[in-house]
Parts: structure tokens; C-alpha cells; sequence
């Protein structure tokens, strides 16, 4: 295990705000912090930096997201304990003490590191093959496409032979095994147990994730009678997950341009773009973007300038992206491409760069954009079309909740449709109350909801549901051991984990009990190794709920009394009226009394 000394000088090394700060736009709040939560879409920040507490951490009233900065990067960079402590320490110049090995964390760890170097070794393969004799098809499409010899290289562009083991061979003779390989998804598995490439004949294009790690891979066939997998792409792995990356971030995150990105359909797209001086665009991996997606990119910048590609499907990805940027607090543009180009890398390639930069510079904003999605297939110049697009129009306006930007494009809207403004006004301020209010009764209704079902319930601990005043009394006395350690023989005199009825707390409390007992302390950086990052968001709403109660003995009393009382009541209870799980430990108890 990593001796909990280096761990408290590892949190004493960094600071939580330094940490946190390349991922999220930081808002001073008195001596802390608050900003947007990268864990879950929202508009206005619910998360809050405590960089001054005595244990500095994160907590998100959102999401309940939180714990201190080895728990933040486990959450951001999905990756295990032991290596966000190595990334953390990394940052702080620190050498990490090996003093053996992490078990079931280590081989995660283990198993993540070996996939990372095949994914490697096969990204210098494929550039290789690209600059062999071999490759010369594939370096001559990629020249027909207008890369140059200095893009290709900063890609690491590569080249997969026709062949079924050209690949195979060469990690074979590097010490991998078909197994690790088909694991890494480099090569596919046959009905019969056979393997053999995944990849076949293609310009490869290596997928590099934010932190410079090759995490899967992209590809396009050479074979033109190949219709129907034109592109193919790493399938998922224990590094790689298709919705949370995006193609090229490992340059946009190091653009000099802090402000807008550029978001595109494909691979080649974003190469050209970067090849023009627009090192700020990326793309979704294969898929429609996601909500991680989203939320990844607003980490790093303001406003969105969708470019996707000018057919019906390219509209459609258009539409979602403006959906998911908006819920993830992102500005976004939609890119306007003339009829006779088909997607960025067609127009650079026609028109140039600096044409493209005008382009951008006159892209449509999302108002514009889904007014115009209003009127398409629409006669304005008749009554008919002029009612059926005021009626779209009318509910996309009364979306807009700033009044001055309303103004704007009511105005515009009355003028196109030739209708007084004040009529229009005045419908679209009646849908925007009705909104208003539907949206003002939804939030309350889930607010009771939250608050008649135990504001800090979650499914990590689902039988909260069942037994509530004993939970948030098991919730008390584990925060109670926090804030004060020194009482612990005065609660485990009364009370044992096994009491607690619900799962969570009573392994929380097991672990507490444990560490106090081996003379350890209760820091929350060293409980990071006996609990995921999602629990240790759970550990931090249990503190910070009973932060601002007094500690006191009379309040800790009534805590332990209800514990108390449940397990009294619950030794009472005859058979008849005992639960399943109950009636087990009840027969258990009886023969062990018997024996």
C-alpha cells in the first residue's frame, strides 16, 4: 500500500484550487471558490471549492459530487486511486514510494498501463508502415486529401496493410498476447476462436486522449468496394469510452484561443482545420456527441461553433449539439456551409483559411439557427406558411430569457412575417410565463420530492430509504467521529457498525472504527483507498450536512439512543414480522446459540 505518510505530504503539496482550475473556470467567493460542476450539466455553479478549510475539498450541491483533489481527478480523468495519486504526485515533483502492491486497485492500474502501452507500440506500427514502401497508398490518399508531410507527422497518420496478421505478428514479437490484444481491441476474435487485425487496408488515426495517451484509434478503408465499413473504430476498452473523448483535444486544450471551439463531424475535418491554423477543433469519436462530450468541452471553453457537414445528418448532429451545449452552460454557434460544399474540410480545402475564419466569424447563433430550422419547407409568402412558422417561432422565442435578446428577434420575426410586433409580443410572452411557471411548479415538485425522501439519500446507500431517522442518526454519529475522534470508545461502548441498518454507513463507521483503533487518522485523502469516488462524494455530504449542528454530547446521545431503540425494537420482533434478510441473521444467531 502507499504509506498514508506520503499521502498527507502529497495533499500538503498541492493545492486543491491549482488542481481543479485547468478543468473549470474558477469564481472567487469570499476566501473559496465556487464554478460550473464538471459532473453534471448546469447553467449556474453549484460547486464549491473549500481551498482555506482545514481539509481542503470540492463539494457540488448539484450532483453531490465531492472529496478532496485525489478524489476530483479520479473523477475527472476516470482512473483509479492509486493512479491519481501518481498523476497528483507527478504535478507536485514528488516520487511515489513503492512499498507493494495495491491488489485489486493494482491490477486495475496494471491492466490500464499495459493497454496504454500496446495502444502505443501499435500507433508506431501503423506510422511506420505509413513511411515503408508498403505504404504508399495510404500516404498518397492522405496527400490527395492536402495534408502535408509536417500534418501527417503531428497526427502520427498511419497505415494498416491488407493483410489479416501483419499487426499481430509485430505485437506478438513485442511480448503481447492475442488475449491482451483482442482486449485492447487491435484485433478481433473469430466464431472459431481465431484472431486476426481489426484493422485492414486503412489511413489510421490514432485517438490521443487530453492527458497524451494513444486510447483507441480511428480509421477509413482505402478499399473503394468497401461501402460498408468505410470507417471503423477502436471499440471500448478499460482506457477508451467513446462518449467521454473527442478527437484532437490533446491540441485544442493548448489553443492560444481560450474563448470558442470548433466542434466537427469527422477526423479529416478537424486535421484540415488544425492544418490552417484552427488547432482549437475536435470531434466526436464515431458517435452523436454526448453529454460528457458537452461537459468536457466547456472545461476548457466559452462558446461552441458547431461544423458539422451540410447534409440532413449533419443538421440533425447539429440540432442535438446546440441541445446538450446549452444544458452543459456552453455558448454555441452553428456553422452555415454554402450548397456547394459538403463539410470544413471541403470548403478550407475550396476556399481557404482565411475564408473560413469569415465564415465562423458570421456563424448563426442558436436562435438563428433553430428560427431558420423553423421555416424550412415553409411558404412565407403565404398565410398558411406565414401562421405555421409563427407558431414554431412563438415557442423558440419565448425560450429566450434574456428580455433585450427576446426584443431583437421578435423584432426581426414580425418584420419577416409582416405582423405587428405587439401581437407577436405579446403571444410569446404569454408562452414564455406558461413555461415559466410549468418550469417553477417542476422544480418544487422535486424539491418536496428531495426533501420528503431524505435530502441527502442516493443510491449508494438505498436502504436509507427504508429506516430515515435511524439513517440520518447513523449519519450524526459518523460525522460526530469525524469532528471528534477522541469520543470513539464513548460511541463503540454503545453502538457497533453491525447496528447501523443501513449498508453504507455501517461499513463507513466499520472503517472509521478500524483506522482509530490501528492508531491512524481519519483524513479523507486516506479513506480514498477503501472507498470509490462516487462514496467519497456520499462521505463529504455526510460532513458537510451535520457541518453547521453543534457537536455536542446531548446531541450525540439522541443519535445513539434511536440506534438504541431500532435494535432493541428489531430483537423483539417475532419471525413472522422480520424482512428476509433479517429472518437470516435471526436464524443464524439461533444456532450459533445452539451450537
Amino acid at each position: 500500500m502507499i504509506p498514508e505518510d506520503f499521502i498527507e505530504r502529497l495533499r500538503l503539496s498541492v493545492n486543491i484550487e491549482d488542481i481543479i482550475s485547468p478543468y473549470v473556470a474558477l469564481i472567487r467567493r469570499g476566501r473559496d471558490y465556487v464554478c460550473l460542476c464538471p459532473f453534471h450539466s448546469e447553467k449556474t455553479p453549484s460547486m464549491h471549492i473549500y481551498a482555506n478549510a482545514d481539509n481542503p475539498h470540492f463539494y457540488c450541491f448539484g450532483c453531490g459530487a465531492g472529496g478532496d483533489a485525489i478524489t476530483f481527478i479520479r473523477l475527472i480523468e476516470n482512473i483509479d486511486y492509486p493512479e491519481a495519486i501518481r498523476f497528483l504526485a507527478q504535478k507536485a515533483g514528488l516520487a511515489v514510494p513503492e512499498t507493494g502492491n495495491y491488489g485489486a486497485d493494482n491490477r486495475v492500474a496494471q491492466r490500464k498501463t499495459r493497454l496504454l502501452e500496446m495502444n502505443k507500440e501499435a500507433a508506431r506500427f501503423y506510422r511506420d508502415m505509413l513511411n515503408s514502401a508498403e505504404g504508399t497508398t495510404g500516404l498518397d490518399y492522405l496527400y490527395r486529401r492536402g495534408l502535408s508531410p509536417n500534418t501527417i507527422r503531428r497526427y502520427g497518420l498511419g497505415y494498416a496493410p491488407p493483410g489479416w496478421s501483419a499487426l499481430k505478428e509485430h505485437m506478438r514479437s513485442k511480448g503481447y498476447s492475442d488475449d491482451e490484444l483482442v482486449d485492447a481491441s487491435l484485433l478481433s476474435r473469430g466464431s472459431k476462436g481465431n484472431t486476426y487485425d481489426l484493422f485492414r487496408y486503412r489511413v489510421m488515426f490514432p485517438v490521443i486522449d487530453r492527458r497524451g495517451n494513444v486510447v483507441a484509434f480511428g480509421s477509413r478503408t482505402l478499399d473503394p468496394d468497401d461501402k460498408q465499413f468505410k470507417y471503423i473504430n477502436s471499440k471500448e476498452t478499460a482506457v477508451y469510452k467513446k462518449s467521454a473523448n473527442l478527437f484532437s483535444i490533446n491540441f485544442a486544450k493548448n489553443s492560444a484561443d481560450k474563448k470558442s471551439w470548433f466542434l466537427c463531424e469527422g477526423n479529416m475535418d478537424v486535421i484540415m482545420l488544425n492544418q490552417a491554423g484552427f488547432d482549437n477543433a475536435v470531434a466526436t469519436c464515431g458517435t452523436a456527441i454526448t453529454a460528457e462530450q458537452a461537459r468536457l468541452m466547456r472545461q476548457y471553453c466559452e462558446q461552441v461553433i458547431i461544423a458539422t457537414d451540410s447534409d440532413v445528418a449533419g443538421q440533425k448532429a447539429a440540432e442535438k449539439a446546440v441541445n446538450l451545449l446549452g444544458q452543459a452552460g456552453l455558448a454555441a454557434r452553428v456553422l452555415e456551409l454554402p450548397a456547394d460544399t459538403k463539410d470544413p474540410d471541403d470548403y478550407i480545402r475550396k476556399y481557404g483559411a482565411e475564408a473560413f475564419r469569415a465564415l465562423a466569424e458570421n456563424s448563426r447563433s442558436v436562435i438563428s439557427f433553430e428560427l431558420k430550422k423553423a421555416s424550412d419547407g415553409l411558404d412565407l409568402d403565404t398565410l398558411e406558411g406565414k401562421a405555421a412558422y409563427l407558431g414554431k417561432a412563438t415557442v423558440i422565442l419565448a425560450g429566450i430569457e434574456n428580455k433585450t435578446e427576446r426584443e431583437v428577434y421578435l423584432s426581426e420575426t414580425a418584420r419577416v412575417c409582416g405582423v405587428q410586433i405587439d401581437a407577436l409580443k405579446a403571444n410569446v410572452n404569454e408562452h414564455y410565463e406558461k413555461a415559466n411557471n410549468k418550469w417553477k411548479k417542476k422544480k418544487e415538485e422535486s424539491q418536496n420530492a428531495i426533501r420528503s425522501k431524505g435530502e441527502f439519500r442516493s443510491k449508494l446507500n438505498p436502504d436509507e430509504a427504508l429506516h430515515e431517522q435511524q439513517a440520518r442518526a447513523e449519519r450524526g454519529i459518523i460525522a460526530y467521529l469525524f469532528h471528534s475522534p477522541d469520543k470513539l470508545m464513548n460511541i463503540i461502548s454503545k453502538v457497533a457498525p453491525a447496528d447501523f441498518p443501513t449498508a453504507f454507513n455501517a461499513k463507513l463507521l466499520e472503517i472509521l472504527v478500524l483506522r482509530l483503533t490501528s492508531g491512524l487518522s481519519l483524513d479523507r485523502s486516506a479513506l480514498g483507498s477503501e472507498f470509490s469516488a462516487q462514496e467519497m462524494g456520499r462521505i463529504e455530504a455526510i460532513i458537510r450536512e451535520n457541518a453547521e449542528l453543534p457537536f455536542t454530547a446531548e446531541r450525540l446521545s439522541e443519535y445513539i439512543k434511536i440506534i438504541e431503540a431500532f435494535k432493541t425494537a428489531k430483537n423483539k420482533k417475532s419471525p413472522a414480522d422480520m424482512t428476509a434478510e433479517e429472518l437470516l441473521e435471526y436464524s443464524g444467531a439461533l444456532k450459533a446459540r445452539n451450537s
